[in-house]
């Protein structure tokens, strides 16, 4: 037993051990200034520059602010990080982008009526498929719930076609086939 104790007290484990926590401290502590980095960046999304390696979390943050300056942009933003995103992040990002086609839907109608119903259909279309991705991810998310019955409420009833009011008069068979001569046997 006091042999194990002097191998394990020898010096040169003690300078090992010490080299290993030290490298560690060390790295923890690089860890800690980036993620204090990016916190700081967080806290002025207006002042992000955004890179090809930057996190999705820094992305969707600038995506957020946004939102009601830029719709288009952040649409872009955030449909860069959808698929590298983690789950959690995911369905914040489906949700806020069907929020943000939802917005310009009633936008549109409120606007233009349904003089635009192509238009109107696929936005609320493009949102109720982004809420409902945000529901499966998280069904908790009572807002995306709310969302999408609104969507679902405020979607315009299918444009009816017009009706075929064709009026021919179809006195006979031999009208209606040409290649069969008129008359009989």
């Amino acid at each position: 037993m006091d042999a194990l104790i002097r191998r394990l007290l020898h010096p040169w484990i003690l300078r090992i051990a010490l080299l290993v926590m030290l490298a560690g401290t060390s790295h923890a502590i690089h860890l800690m200034i980036q993620i204090n980095e990016v916190n700081a960046e967080m806290d002025a999304p207006e002042q992000i520059v955004l890179k090809e390696d930057s996190s999705p979390e820094l992305i969707f943050a600038r995506a957020h602010w946004l939102e009601s300056r830029e719709p288009l942009e952040a649409i872009r933003l955030y449909g860069s990080i959808l698929e590298r995103s983690p789950p959690e992040l995911m369905a914040r990002i489906r949700y806020n982008l069907g929020s943000l086609y939802l917005k310009d839907a009633a936008k549109i109608w409120k606007k233009n009526g349904l003089s635009e119903y192509i238009r109107i259909n696929t936005l609320l279309g493009a949102a109720k498929d982004n809420l409902r991705e945000s529901l499966s991810l998280d069904p908790s998310n009572w807002q995306a719930r709310f969302n999408l019955e609104y969507a679902e409420r405020i979607t315009p009833p299918p444009k009816e076609r017009p009706k075929n009011d064709f009026q021919g008069n179809k006195g006979s068979v031999f009208a209606t086939l040409p290649t069969i001569p008129g008359g009989g046997p």
